[in-house]
């Protein structure tokens, strides 16, 4: 892991802010750390200077300065730790002064204060009294059979034993010197200055930076199904019986009616014509057979060959096998046809043929007067309408609308639509409106990229100066929202727990006003800027970490 790099805040001394409880700032003139205690610069707690101390060398020990007031000079005393040390040694001082005492250490470093000795006045039996000053020496000598002798701290006073040359040991009896009780003890040993080490090496002091986390994504089918319409004409009259007719006229014509079985006993003189080419429409009389047949042969010679003309007759096909082909008919007498304004009836003469406008006028009548019922059926549901009914053709309000004009029925959407349940669309959907509103409880989206800011359904051709973001409402003691949000004034994203929008529709709005600003939770951050990509919070176990990264407190 790359260390992070601590920067204090930093600048001239006569700069120096009041700087906030626990804040750190180093004066670049003097050298001098200062921690801030409430943002006041009388406040701001001294800690500690390069003035104030000697580092050491490879071969002399390191000191503490004393340094003389900064109106007087530059100059300072030293209390400097001897270059060589066989251990640790520390040296305890006494917890109160004692005035005119002086400080005396033991075996073990303990300081205690002494009293000082101030002047020794030496008297003898003979000579003057003599003054000793502190760190003077003073020289025990022997007269004759005495001799002294010094060890450490001991002066031995004895008397000498007799030589050839010396006289050998002085007698002396009580009334030569009087011996006083007590002991004056001089303590030869030089107090020199204390030269011990303040300070035993390097301490760096840990200063750590607490990060502390706030605990706070349509169809229609219809059928119609017309029955065939059939006409049939019934109710044909027929006779069968037999008639026996005595003095009477007997008349067949008629449709259907026919004599059968008729036996003639006689026929007076003069009823049977032999020919019948000229008989007269008043001519009762009977034609032989011969005469008939003769006349009938004329005729059909006659039909074969040319034009047969009726003048007032009625022509009568009826009977079985007769038939009449390629006829070509010029004319028709008035009475033959009937007019174009009557009405076709069951009851009309079977001599007329109806003209065209008679016919369908009836055929329209007839058609119009059947009733006949069609089934429908939908998506759900069946039912049924009579030709004498409407079939009405409704659509959904909101969905479908419906319009009939003429012969004309018109299916289509309403300028709103509201679909009220699922709606799928298998193709591309566009919205070209100004507001696109989406009331769900769920929303899943299966693209991996939404895009905002386009204009027109394309990217901006020209500059653009709104914000761009996403907008989350929640409340809290009222209706608010927070957002995520690119502002484009200052270039970045922002995180916001409070922000208001302009509101508007144009390329101008909405601009974002920030309230309040969000915190962030994360896992770890990775940034990728002018010293590259890097990670720059990590975590292993329960220790959070700083990596590739310097913080700058700043200058003033």
């Amino acid at each position: 892991m790359t260390s992070p790099v601590i920067q204090f805040k930093r600048g001239a001394f006569a700069n120096l802010p009041g700087l906030q409880a626990g804040e750190p700032a180093l004066t670049t003139d003097t050298y001098e750390l200062y921690v801030g205690i409430d943002s006041t610069t009388d406040n701001n707690k001294f800690f500690g200077s390069h003035r104030y101390w000697t580092r050491e060398s490879s071969s002399t020990g390191s000191g503490v300065n004393l340094v003389e007031g900064t109106s007087n000079g530059s100059d300072f005393i030293t209390l400097k730790s001897p270059d060589t040390l066989a251990g640790i040694t520390t040296y305890t001082f006494p917890a109160t002064p004692t005035d005119g005492y002086f400080l005396k250490t033991n075996a073990s470093g303990v300081l205690s204060w002494e009293q000082a000795g101030g002047n020794l006045y030496i008297a003898a039996d003979s000579g003057s009294t003599d003054t000793v000053s502190a760190g003077g020496t003073i020289t025990f000598t022997g007269g004759e059979g005495i001799d002294t002798t010094v060890t450490d701290d001991t002066i031995t006073i004895a008397a000498e034993d007799a030589t050839s040359s010396n006289k050998g040991i002085a007698s002396f009896d009580s009334t030569d010197f009087t011996v006083t009780s007590g002991a004056v003890t001089v303590n030869a040993e030089r107090i020199q200055d204390i030269a011990g080490a303040m300070v035993t090496g390097n301490t760096e002091t840990l200063i750590t930076v607490t990060y502390q986390d706030a605990d706070g994504t349509i169809d229609f089918v219809v059928d119609n199904d017309l029955a065939n319409y059939s006409n049939a004409t019934s109710g044909f009259i027929t006779a069968s019986s037999t008639t026996t007719l005595t003095n009477k006229t007997f008349d067949a014509n008629g449709t259907g009616n026919s004599i059968s079985n008729l036996e003639v006993a006689d026929f007076a003189t003069g009823v049977v014509d032999t020919d019948i080419s000229s008989v007269s429409a008043s001519d009762d009389t009977l034609a032989s057979a011969k005469a008939i047949k003769t006349y009938v042969d004329a005729q059909d010679a006659n039909i074969a060959s040319d034009t047969l003309t009726f003048t007032n007759k009625t022509f009568d096909a009826n009977g079985t096998g007769n038939s009449i082909s390629n006829l070509e008919v010029a004319d028709f007498a008035a009475s033959a046809i009937t007019d174009s304004t009557d009405t076709i009836a069951s009851n009309d003469s079977d001599s007329q043929v109806p003209t065209s406008a008679a016919v369908i006028d009836y055929v329209g009548a007839q058609i119009g007067a059947i009733d006949l019922t069609v089934s429908t059926a939908g998506d759900s549901g069946t039912g049924s309408v009579s030709t004498s009914q409407t079939l009405t053709v409704s659509g959904t309000a909101n969905e479908i609308e419906t319009a009939a004009s003429s012969q004309s029925i018109t299916i289509g959407l309403p300028n709103d639509v509201t679909i009220g349940n699922n709606l799928t669309v298998t193709g591309n959907l566009y919205v070209n409106g100004s507001t696109t509103q989406v009331n769900t409880s769920s929303l899943t989206v299966e693209d991996r990229t939404i895009e905002l800011g386009l204009v027109n359904g394309s990217a901006p051709s020209s500059a653009t100066t709104w914000d761009l973001g996403v907008l989350f409402n929640y409340h809290a003691t009222s209706a608010k929202k927070s957002a995520v949000v690119w502002e484009q004034g200052d270039a970045r994203f922002k995180f916001a727990s409070e922000v208001s929008d302009g509101g508007g529709t144009d390329n101008d709005s909405p601009q974002i006003t920030f309230t309040a600003y969000a915190p962030i939770e994360i896992g770890a951050l990775w940034v990728n800027d002018c010293a590259g990509q890097s990670q720059v919070i990590s975590c292993s176990g329960s220790t959070r970490k700083l990596e590739n990264i310097t913080i700058d407190a700043g200058t003033f």
